[in-house]
């Protein structure tokens, strides 16, 4: 696909996206709507896409994109497919092996570059207890599809389509997907290049490289 046509697709998910965080009135939400507000027009990069081995799960997580978050439906199959997709390690196999893959579409190696927001989509196997962890980036969740547990301190709750998780900085939360994949739209505002770590060793700095 060439990139001018990537980058008007990547804008109206951008637009469409901004439409559901409008219909959430809470603080976060408008937060993260303020910083997408803020995203100047910029060039697009080339970038090779590719997928990792969770994308098994992907066809199946995007069509069950219900029709109620149209045009998102259309525009994450789409754009899904133009990014590049990195495997879940964090650095620290003992405490985490993988099971989510993570694809950036707005930061340093996503289609738009920013060095103040990162956004992008995020799959999780079925059968994944993605432990608590935490990070001094904000973060803001809109899950697409599927339904997961999902813990932020020692509040439980459950998501489905449309739900949208706000983790403040420094903030541990959690993920249990059942025999089903879950897939969402993720966004890191604020310390996006500070640390990140698992609760039960939260001395030990993980890598957010790629």
């Amino acid at each position: 696909m060439k990139l001018q046509k990537t980058g008007k697709i990547l804008q109206k998910f951008l637009n469409a996206l901004k439409k559901q965080l409008c219909d959430h009135h809470d603080q976060q939400s408008k937060h993260m709507l303020w910083e997408l507000e803020q995203l100047k027009p910029a060039s697009y990069e080339k970038i090779t896409a590719s997928k990792s081995p969770t994308c098994s799960y992907l066809e199946y997580a995007l069509s069950n994109i219900p029709k109620d978050l149209a045009p998102l439906d259309v525009l994450a199959k789409t754009i899904a497919n133009q990014v590049v997709w990195h495997e879940a390690s964090r650095g620290v196999p003992d405490l985490f092996k993988g099971g989510y893959a993570f694809a950036e579409l707005i930061g340093k190696q996503g289609l738009m570059q920013s060095d103040s927001i990162r956004l992008g989509l995020f799959l999780q196997k079925p059968d994944i207890d993605y432990p608590l962890h935490a990070h001094d980036a904000d973060e803001l969740y809109l899950i697409l599809s599927g339904n997961a547990g999902w813990q932020i301190e020692d509040q439980e709750f459950k998501v489905g389509p449309g739900s949208i998780v706000h983790h403040h900085t420094s903030v541990a939360h959690a993920t249990f997907t059942d025999e089903l994949p879950i897939f969402a739209v993720w966004i890191w505002t604020g310390m996006i290049k500070g640390r990140y770590w698992f609760s039960s060793h939260s001395e030990d700095d993980c890598t957010l490289d790629y």
